[in-house]
């Protein structure tokens, strides 16, 4: 599979110029993203891509960014595959992430990767759902604490 990046300066549009955002698209990268496991719903169950699309109100960097990175990946052609980048097989879109991931950070594939990368991290694992069947154990008290504080 071979992928073009797009440029910044090449996607630039006017900031009237509202983009509407690839609901399905950012549903299926939060999926690849954070597919869940043991237990533990992927990302798109817990409404991960709808909050991302809240916190970025109209008019913003940060919706501009989604919506030329969610038409970036429904442009990425998987064989000519109509219906964008849900429609691509799953393990056609983990090639798709695992390239953004490597793109350079100043064209769009590449920005578009990091930071809601770390917007979908934050949101899925602040929630109880998304933690099941972690080993962890949240307060120390039961088990006690480490030495010197507690017996040894």
């Amino acid at each position: 599979m071979q992928l073009a990046a797009l440029s910044v300066a090449g996607l630039a549009m006017p900031a009237a110029v509202a983009q509407p955002v690839s609901r399905s698209a950012l549903e299926a990268y939060v999926d690849i993203l954070l597919p869940g496991e043991a237990g533990a719903p992927p990302a798109s169950a817990l409404g991960i891509a709808a909050e991302i699309e809240a916190l970025a109100p109209e008019g913003t960097d940060f919706r501009r960014l989604i919506s030329l990175g969610t038409a970036w990946l429904d442009d990425v052609q998987a064989g000519g595959q109509p219906g964008g980048f849900a429609a691509m097989p799953v393990d056609a879109q983990a090639q798709v992430v695992a390239w953004m991931a490597a793109a350079p950070y100043d064209e769009i594939p590449g920005r578009f990767y990091h930071v809601l990368r770390l917007f979908a991290g934050e949101l899925y694992y602040v929630r109880p759902e998304a933690r099941v069947g972690f080993p962890l154990n949240p307060a120390p008290q039961p088990a006690g604490y480490l030495p010197p504080w507690g017996a040894a």
